[in-house]
C-alpha cells in the first residue's frame, strides 16, 4: 500500500491559495509506480491540512491518477474531514465513469486500511 499525504504534495502560493496544477502533477508523480504494473493500493490522505478542500477540488487533484496506464491494483482509497466540505454521494457520482479504480471513501484511517483488505465496506466499481 502506497499512503500519500496531502501536505507531501500541495503546493501552495505566496498568498496562501493552493496551486492546483503544480499540486496535481506532484501528486501524480508520487503515485505513479516506478515500474509498470503496480503492485500496490493507493490511500490519500486529506485530513491534515490546513486548507479546507472542497469535494470537488478532492475529484479535480485525483482525477489525473485516473489515466495513469498500469497504475495500482484495484482500489483507491481516501480520507477526508467529516463535515459540510465533502459530499461522499457527489464525489461518488462525479467519479462514476472516470476509472477501473474501485475508489472508497472514509473518515477514519483504520476502516479505510479494513477495506483493502476485506470486502464489508459498500463499495461502487467506478
Amino acid at each position: 500500500m502506497k499512503i500519500i499525504r496531502a501536505v507531501d504534495y500541495l503546493s501552495v502560493r505566496d498568498d496562501g491559495t493552493i496551486d492546483f496544477n503544480e499540486s496535481k502533477e506532484l501528486l501524480t508523480t508520487l503515485a505513479e509506480p516506478k515500474r509498470p504494473p503496480a503492485d500496490y493500493e493507493v490511500l490519500l490522505d486529506f485530513r491534515r491540512t490546513q486548507w479546507i478542500l472542497t469535494t470537488e477540488e478532492i475529484f479535480d487533484l485525483i482525477q489525473p491518477l485516473f489515466t495513469i496506464p498500469d497504475s495500482y491494483r484495484d482500489k483507491m482509497a481516501l480520507l477526508v474531514l467529516p463535515g459540510v466540505n465533502f459530499d461522499k454521494a457527489f464525489f461518488t457520482e462525479m467519479c462514476e465513469g472516470s476509472s477501473d479504480i474501485t475508489v472508497g471513501t472514509f473518515t477514519n484511517y483504520e476502516d479505510a486500511i479494513h477495506w483493502f483488505y476485506v470486502d464489508e465496506f459498500p463499495v461502487r466499481k467506478q
